[in-house]
């Protein structure tokens, strides 16, 4: 089985997405077939010995859309025959705004003649002759079907395909309407006798379906734009050192490992890499949402996806390609835009069937009050009933609101993979933390025991450690700094990975470890800090020659903002369990500050896997949350019902994770969970108001209400169905107002 991934161009409501998924899965050698109608994505698995790629492009090209390996594929590219040369042609002179304006245009000199020939508010009867106004009318409604020819080539197209779309409804309804029109304009010109005519109907219905479109695409763009920006920064030109020390232009993906590239300031940084010259301040928050510019130099790295903001910058690449932040972010939002939550597959299908059984009651309601009154009435039923009903809303109430839900992640730093974990985070009733790199990033000083002045003894741990690099020595020189510790010069030394190091200080030997470190050196040692701090999770101890001078004490850093993290997410009713594999006195004491009532210490792999497969067994209604960064969690994260990790973890977890955080701040954690609620209500609200909308309005439009004298005219249910979709699309995009923490 092979997978691929193409474009899909023409679809217009959710019935053509589902109608091609439905078509494809018909076929015994395709399977796992998603089609996206927001994004105009595909994606297949199919048995490449059965079928090949061209075929099922030749296959979905018979149903009416254009398939391609590209986006925005034009077919004045790649004209076949005077027909497209012809499209290309109409295509690049009436842009989808000229359309909308000549369609205007001539709807409302089509009503001009209409409403004089109804009313005579002009002249009576007629402004030039009745022919006359008749043939005027009759060209103006050719203008606007041809401003919405589309409508026709794909409704006409799906419908003879069995696979019948909003388009379908709408070449049927105005088709008719036209057809009827056209018979009474013959009898005025053959027979010179008065008949009712159609053609303001045709266009106000043409007309008012194309302002919604128009309204609905704009707002699809928009929403895209936003949410594919990192997407488009891999098309970008940079400025690259060539053998003879010239700048020369290339793409961004034509950078190699260990390339030297030049960032000027607002440029995009394309690889990763670090600086070699220069100073600038650079905006990561396309890759972390951390809003705060960060200050880089010679010798800082630099991740793929930040803005360079003041100076020029010349770095070297380290990560090129697939490797890099940037790419790893890229490939998780193109799963997420193909993906589907089931909320979303579950309206696609209703979506479905919809349009076939509006088909069926059209005709239904347009034959029952041809037989009760006459065939014009019944037409006037029929094309109302075709004209109303709105599969759009139904399809674009769940992939609207996950656009806008991704272009505001991508802001907080937060990378969904799928949009059904998006849905399941909004129905969490437990969090399961995994302590180190998760709760805590890092390590911190938070108590020192010497006998000597403490200024001298920061100052030998500052002097010894600034010639490491490692985690805890961080801690160390961090804490020794915000002490005011002064640095002496440092002779003779050496490190033993994992224990400790030593060197001379003003002709005195240090040793600077572990206890065990120091013993190794120093034998009959008496440790007379032994009994102290117990609660550490670490300590690291300075000795000379002969004994030992202090100790420092090491716990957890914490997370920036958890704690108040934690306690918003307490207020929202959720159950909160800290995994830890640290020693259990160490665990209770982080456990404490944070506010962790369940705790479980010295906890494995095995131990983590097991308390989520018991949390479940035990309450099966559960649906948990876990967060984790390491090895050690990766079990843990696939048994949980939806799992979050840090990017700055390892990749065995991210792999793992169904959402990848690549900001520092724990306030991250809750912005996801607060957004994911937020969509699913918005979807619900949108859903509740597509399927209100056609159970109300399709059963009068059939005239439910006819006792009461109460009908639809056509052009009212055409504008009713532009403002159905426009309604649900602005719904959507009310998350664009979500607030981030």
């Amino acid at each position: 089985m092979k997978e691929a991934h193409f474009y899909i161009d023409g679809m217009s409501c959710s019935a053509c997405s589902s109608g091609i998924e439905r078509a494809l899965s018909r076929k015994p050698y395709c399977k796992d077939i998603q089609v996206n109608l927001i994004s105009q994505q595909a994606q297949i698995t199919y048995d490449e010995t059965q079928i090949s790629l061209e075929e099922i492009f030749a296959f979905i090209a018979k149903l009416g859309y254009t398939p391609s390996m590209l986006p925005n594929h034009n077919t004045q590219d790649s004209p076949q025959g005077i027909f497209a040369r012809f499209n290309a042609l109409d295509s690049a002179l009436l842009p989808p705004k000229r359309r909308l304006i000549f369609a205007g245009i001539f709807t409302l000199i089509t009503l001009v003649f209409a409403l004089n020939a109804m009313f005579g508010f002009l002249n009576p009867h007629f402004l030039i002759s009745i022919k006359a106004d008749s043939l005027i009318m009759l060209v103006s409604t050719l203008v606007v079907m041809h401003m919405g020819r589309n409508f026709y080539f794909k409704g006409f197209k799906a419908l003879i395909a069995r696979n019948p779309t909003m388009d379908s409804l709408i070449a049927l309804g105005t088709s008719a309407a036209f057809l009827y029109s056209l018979k009474g304009m013959i009898d005025i010109f053959s027979l010179g006798i008065h008949a009712h005519l159609y053609f303001e109907s045709v266009s106000v219905i043409l007309c008012f379906v194309m302002i919604g479109k128009y309204i609905e695409n704009t707002s699809k763009d928009e929403a895209k734009k936003s949410a594919n920006f990192l997407l488009e920064i891999n098309q970008k030109k940079i400025l690259k050192r060539a053998r003879n020390d010239e700048w020369i232009e290339v793409l961004a993906q034509e950078v190699q490992k260990d390339d030297v590239i030049k960032i000027l300031p607002s440029d995009v940084v394309v690889v990763d890499g670090f600086v070699l010259e220069g100073q600038s301040s650079v905006d990561e928050s396309s890759i972390n949402g951390e809003s705060i510019p960060v200050l880089k130099k010679a010798g800082d790295s630099l991740s793929s996806g930040s803005i360079n903001l003041d100076g020029a910058l010349i770095i070297q690449a380290t990560q090129v390609g697939a490797q890099t932040i940037l790419s790893q972010i890229f490939t998780l939002i193109n799963n997420a835009t193909q993906s589907k939550a089931p909320i979303g597959i579950l309206a696609d299908k209703i979506a479905g069937v919809f349009v076939p059984f509006v088909i069926c009651i059209a005709l239904v309601a347009g034959i029952f009050w041809w037989i009760m009154r006459d065939f014009s009435f019944g037409l006037d039923i029929c094309i109302a009933t075709l004209v109303i009903s709105c599969p759009c809303a139904l399809g674009l109430a769940t992939p609207m609101a996950f656009l806008h839900a991704k272009a505001k992640a991508h802001k907080m730093g937060v990378f969904f993979k799928t949009a059904s974990c998006l849905e399941s985070l909004s129905k969490i009733t437990h969090i399961v933390f995994d302590k180190t790199g998760t709760l805590s990033e890092g390590l911190e000083v938070f108590d020192i025991q010497t006998h000597i002045d403490r200024q001298e003894f920061l100052s030998l741990v500052y002097s010894l450690e600034s010639n490491s690099t490692h985690i805890i020595a961080q801690a160390l020189i961090a804490y020794a700094k915000t002490h005011n510790a002064t640095y002496k010069v440092v002779q003779e030394f050496s490190s033993a990975t994992g224990f400790g190091i030593q060197g001379k200080i003003d002709n005195n030997t240090y040793l600077l470890g572990n206890l065990e470190y120091i013993q190794q050196h120093i034998p009959n040692l008496h440790n007379p800090y032994q009994n102290h701090q117990q609660s550490a999770k670490l300590a690291v101890y300075l000795a000379d020659s002969h004994n030992i001078i202090g100790v420092l004490y090491l716990r957890d850093l914490l997370r920036q903002d958890i704690i108040p993290t934690l306690d918003s997410l307490r207020t929202q009713n959720l159950h909160i369990t800290m995994l830890s594999g640290d020693t259990k006195q160490s665990a209770l004491q982080s456990a404490k500050i944070l506010g962790i009532k369940e705790v479980i210490a010295q906890a494995k792999p095995k131990d983590k896997l097991d308390f989520i497969t018991h949390t479940k067994a035990q309450n099966p209604n559960a649906q948990i949350l876990m967060i984790g960064d390491g090895v050690n969690d990766a079990a843990a994260l696939k048994s949980a019902d939806v799992s979050m990790a840090y990017a700055s973890g390892n990749d065995v977890a991210q792999n793992c994770a169904d959402i990848i955080i690549y900001n520092r701040n724990a306030k991250a954690i809750l912005n996801a969970y607060n957004l994911s609620k937020a969509t699913i209500a918005n979807i619900k609200g949108n859903l509740f108001w597509a399927f209100g909308y056609n159970i109300i309005f399709i059963p009068i439009a059939c005239g439910a209400l006819g006792g009461f004298g109460i009908f639809l005219d056509p052009m009212f249910c055409a504008l009713a169905m532009s403002l159905s979709s426009i309604s649900v699309v602005l719904n959507a995009s009310r998350l664009r107002r979500f607030s981030i923490l």
